[in-house]
């Protein structure tokens, strides 16, 4: 995360006519991301780095955690892109779902809140796939929280892994069906628990959204349905819906935005390159 604001910093300073802060920014975001890379990959997925895992409480060492790339998701939604190797991104979020996602809870075990069981499918927040788990991991390492599955689910959609996302989605929602829990009512650390609104970046996902207010442009690349596609998009001019059609006998896609608050002026509406009509 500290990374992602550092590149953000950078190109919020060169937007601002600020070349020199942006350089002092983007040399410390290159350093520290190439740093941090070096030191905490293990060829799978990121680890925590520490010298005896068991001298201290509440730790995971050489495990898997679900949102290791929490920060380099941000960066995806902020329109950032990447601030570690592409290839390690897409690798360790790989590594999560292979590790961390169970497709049934009958057998195990978790001494602290459950918010899944039985056959119910779910992604725990760590997992230990080579040993090494901890004496004392830290507390929730064995729960399944929804905020952290929807956030896992947005970035696998972002590195294309769309299915294994929304397997991760599907799973949250059958859990959440109305007969076994509420579907209004994502319970964790009491009721109408924030952090489910990690959903929301399943949607800037699914849809491609890209805004930049600097650049002036808005953009969408649906990873679903694309050819029949339409959504509910907002940024910091407008709001409205966006709608995408693919004509079998014209042989082309047409994409439309309907503009429902706001104004759209000034703001170019792409894409994968194709105009889009502006309503």
């Amino acid at each position: 995360m500290f990374y992602g604001a550092l590149k953000a910093g950078s190109e919020m300073a060169e937007a601002l006519g600020e070349p020199k802060i942006a350089g002092k920014y983007k040399n410390a975001y290159l350093t520290g991301s190439e740093r941090m890379d070096k030191m905490l990959w293990n060829g799978e997925y990121y680890i925590q780095v520490i010298d005896d895992v068991n001298k201290y409480k509440y730790q995971y060492g050489g495990g898997c955690l679900s949102d290791q790339l929490l920060g380099q998701l941000n960066s995806h939604i902020a329109g950032l892109g990447y601030v570690l190797p592409e290839e390690h991104v897409k690798k360790a979020i790989q590594s999560v779902f292979r590790y961390n996602f169970l497709p049934d809870f009958s057998s195990h075990e978790n001494a602290q809140r459950t918010y899944v069981l039985n056959d119910e499918k779910g992604l725990v927040l760590c997992s230990w796939p080579h040993g090494g788990r901890p004496r004392l991991p830290f507390v929730y390492s064995d729960e399944v929280w929804t905020g952290i599955e929807y956030q896992v689910a947005a970035h696998l959609i972002y590195e294309g892994f769309t299915d294994e996302g929304l397997s991760i989605v599907k799973a949250v929602r059958d859990r959440h069906d109305g007969f076994r829990r509420n579907p209004w009512d994502e319970v964790e650390c009491g009721h109408h628990y924030a952090r489910a609104m990690s959903s929301w970046g399943l949607l800037i996902a699914l849809s491609g959204f890209k805004y930049d207010l600097a650049e002036g442009f808005i953009e969408f690349n649906p990873a679903i349905n694309k050819e029949d596609f339409s959504c509910f998009f907002s940024c910091g001019k407008a709001w409205g819906v966006f709608s995408r059609k693919f004509d079998a006998g014209a042989g082309k896609y047409t994409n439309k935005v309907e503009v429902l608050g706001g104004s759209l002026d000034g703001i170019t509406v792409r894409v994968n390159g194709e105009p889009v009509e502006i309503i």
